[in-house]
């Protein structure tokens, strides 16, 4: 037994010097901010002062730990009487009792000194510290800074609340943790700094149960409620629909059991159909057929229809509204358009696969990004000194390039989609002149639309993501969560309803701050029917204004980067101020004006593919293999060279002028080489790379992009803020996680796709089909 107790001490010994890294590791919060003129490399050398003297902290920790068994009462009480004395004149006092108890623990019991960190980030062991009994144990979380610089996190493993109170707790740490060596520069308070769990308590929230959770959790069931009933009914409407096809059944009649395309047509039209094809036949056939009538009807023997058929014939012969209404949440209609329905526009196809990779790549981006944003890694220092500067690295940062993609598709698929409208109105109006340009209604139908698409999941997503998922996380540091999501949103969700969170408020300070592309690209539709109305009254102004728009853009991102000696965005975590970084977002990032370049390129895509003219001029030239050829050579070298030319960045650092240089040209042009590209497969070109962006997978994962862009960092973040320790990058780790964020997201999209994204356009769809099919003539 006493070579077990001494085997246990050694490890004890062992694992307190060498248990965890005590340098690079940092934690950056929404919000956080560093001294102008402090460097991040400097955070970190304040730090390797301090290695030393914890050394010696953890040495103290130890030896009151240890005792010699040949001497044990003389040397229990030598220490004993040490320890009181120094807790004596700590600044924060100890209690009597908690002091006792805590000496008391560390002699009897040395293996709860292994649950407790001592240095910088070092959270100790939160799962074997909690899984002791509430009146043994409890676990304590640090949180502060030190001069506004470093910020510290400790936890450790203390005797339970009954002995030792969150002051007590504070008073230990200032003995026995890095806060010994920090006290003179903090101001230290329990109340603000210190979160404390334990068996019965195992997280800290300020979260609570309120209006609004209590709102979300009803409008959640309600839309739960119709999807169960819609499912239900079109469930019943294709088991009635079986057995009238049984009855009618024939290879040459169309809702046939033998028909399969019968089948991903709607049950409730089918059920329709197929009553009035067995009553349609006219005289003649009725009387040449009637033996073979009777002779059928003494083969099948019609069953009693169930007791749900005189319920659905109230419905189906009246097209009610009501059940139509409930159809919109079927599963089974949403999940047949998801998987089987596909687009006409078989020259677009390309346009799936680009989505759903851009997609994958701002996941990539952010999957890094967010884990220095808000637990940490515990070897920052690391990804930035090495991870960041190898060439095949590049492409993670240059994620920030897939939000340009998307402005770019946004911008030629709403100008594409609205001038064949129009020429459709104006081919049915006999060319009224309204009809060129769009009526009043026209535009206003154009709003409402875009409106009702975009905001039901954005809506849903940013209150449930406020009042629902705070209270919903466990982990020492998922009150970290709460911060970040609620405290910004409960003031400032009204922003971003109205789509002007990006001009409103910075991004640190942002509801639901990934949101900023969606008010950026509300902004750009709400401004999209003036390039269109130039371009049906005078092509070549549109041409020109549009041209001259990008040219401006270019321009005053170069202008305000070079003003203000703002760093590339690549450089956020590395910059030589913090501050540097926080102001390209605001000034740069998300700014409309510095963003709606890829916009504006997809718009010029749009009116060469919607020109006669152009389009034939443009298809010429991609007919000719050296043109081609050269477009793809041109395509690929400007999107290879944003991707990569930051690596020469970090072999030797650029001048300002290089960097404003990047920041205003970078987004754009990138666009540019891949719409080079995208234009060839629009006119059957492209070769391989067509070939794999047209692959029938991406139909199926580019409807879910837009509920994965909106959900992906919710996913990351509740993984974060549920970690009971820091995040560690390595190559495998990284990418074990990237997988999981991918995977985790799109099974979330789909969920989320099928129970409200296509529900409510169903209903968009059924509020204004009636109405625009009588209009249509007056648009």
């Amino acid at each position: 037994m006493k070579i077990l107790l001494n085997l246990i001490k050694f490890l004890t010994i062992i694992i307190l010097l060498f248990n965890q890294n005590l340098v690079d590791c940092k934690r950056y919060k929404y919000g956080d901010s560093l001294p102008v003129n402090q460097n991040i490399e400097n955070y970190y050398n304040s730090i390797d002062n301090y290695q030393n003297e914890l050394l010696g902290i953890k040495k103290k920790l130890i030896d009151t730990t240890i005792i010699d068994n040949n001497n044990k009462n003389n040397k229990e009480n030598t220490n004993k009487n040490e320890f009181m004395q120094e807790i004596s004149n700590l600044e924060y006092s100890v209690s009597d009792n908690c002091s006792s108890i805590f000496l008391g623990i560390m002699m009897s019991n040395p293996l709860m000194a292994m649950y407790s960190g001592v240095g910088f980030n070092e959270l100790g062991n939160y799962d074997s510290c909690i899984s002791l009994p509430s009146n043994v144990s409890q676990y304590c979380l640090f949180d502060g800074t030190v001069d506004g610089l470093l910020p510290v996190l400790v936890g450790v493993c203390y005797p339970s609340a009954i002995y030792c109170s969150t002051e007590d707790v504070l008073g230990l740490m200032t003995q026995y943790s890095i806060l010994s060596l920090l006290q003179s520069n903090m101001t230290l308070n329990a109340t603000t700094m210190l979160k404390c769990y334990n068996e019965t308590n195992p997280t800290f929230t300020p979260a609570t149960k309120n209006v609004g959770t209590w709102v979300m959790t009803g409008i959640s069931g309600f839309i739960l409620l119709n999807v169960i009933i819609g499912t239900l009914v079109d469930y019943l409407f294709f088991f009635k629909l079986v057995a009238l096809r049984k009855r009618y059944g024939g290879n040459n009649n169309p809702y046939s059991l033998l028909n399969p395309k019968s089948y991903f047509e709607s049950n409730y039209n089918n059920v329709n159909n197929s009553s009035s094809y067995g009553n349609s036949s006219n005289g003649d056939d009725n009387n040449n057929s009637l033996d073979d009538e009777d002779e059928s009807n003494k083969r099948i023997e019609d069953p009693e229809p169930p007791f749900y058929f005189s319920i659905l014939d109230q419905f189906e012969n009246t097209n009610h509204w009501f059940i139509k209404y409930l159809l919109c949440f079927s599963l089974v209609k949403n999940f047949n358009s998801l998987v089987f329905n596909s687009s006409q526009k078989r020259h677009f196809d390309s346009l799936d696969g680009i989505r759903t990779l851009s997609t994958c790549w701002v996941i990539l981006g952010h999957s890094i990004l967010f884990g220095a944003l808000g637990l940490g890694y515990d070897n920052l220092m690391y990804i930035i000194d090495y991870a960041f500067k190898p060439f095949t690295f590049q492409a993670v940062p240059a994620g920030e390039f897939a939000v340009d993609n998307f402005f770019m598709l946004s911008g030629f698929l709403v100008v594409y989609s609205v001038l064949n409208q129009l020429n459709k109105n104006q081919n049915q109006t006999q060319n009224d002149s309204k009809s060129n340009i769009g009526t009043i209604k026209f535009w206003l139908m154009y709003l409402i639309h875009r409106f009702i698409r975009l905001s039901p999941l954005y809506y849903f997503l940013l209150f449930f993501s406020t009042y629902v998922i705070p209270i919903m996380g466990t982990g020492p540091a998922w009150y970290m969560y709460y911060n970040f999501s609620y405290e910004d949103c409960n003031a400032n969700w009204w922003v971003n309803l109205l789509y002007f969170n990006n001009l409103y408020t910075t991004l640190a300070n942002e509801c639901f701050p990934w949101a900023w592309y969606l008010a950026n690209d509300m902004q750009f539709f709400i401004i999209t029917p003036i390039f269109i109305i130039l371009f049906r009254k005078c092509k070549i102004v549109a041409w020109i204004l549009v041209v001259g728009l990008i040219a401006g853009c270019i321009i005053n991102s170069t202008i305000i980067s070079y003003h203000y000696h703002l760093t590339p965005f690549f450089d956020m975590m590395s910059s030589s101020s913090v501050n540097q970084s926080q102001s390209f977002i605001t000034d740069i990032y998300q700014k409309p004006w510095n963003r709606i370049g890829p916009y504006l390129v997809g718009i010029l895509i749009a009116f060469i593919y919607c020109d006669p003219k152009a389009s034939r001029r443009v298809r010429y030239i991609y007919h000719f293999k050296l043109a081609r050829y050269t477009i793809y050579a041109v395509a690929l070298f400007i999107t290879f060279f944003l991707s990569y030319i930051p690596y020469t960045f970090y072999k030797n650092a650029w001048s300002n002028y290089q960097n404003a240089l990047f920041s205003g040209f970078a987004h754009t042009w990138f666009t540019i080489g891949l719409g080079l590209f995208m234009i060839a497969t629009f006119y059957g070109y492209g070769g391989v790379l067509k070939w794999f962006l047209e692959l029938g997978i991406w139909k199926f994962f580019s409807k879910l992009t837009y509920s994965a862009y909106l959900v992906h960092p919710l996913v990351i973040m509740y993984r974060i803020y549920s970690m009971s320790n820091l995040l560690h990058y390595s190559v495998i780790e990284f990418s074990y996680m990237y997988v999981g964020n991918i995977a985790l997201t799109f099974a979330i999209s789909f969920v989320i796709h099928l129970l409200i994204e296509k529900p409510f356009i169903n209903l968009e769809r059924l509020l204004f089909s009636s109405s625009s099919s009588k209009s249509t003539t007056k648009l």
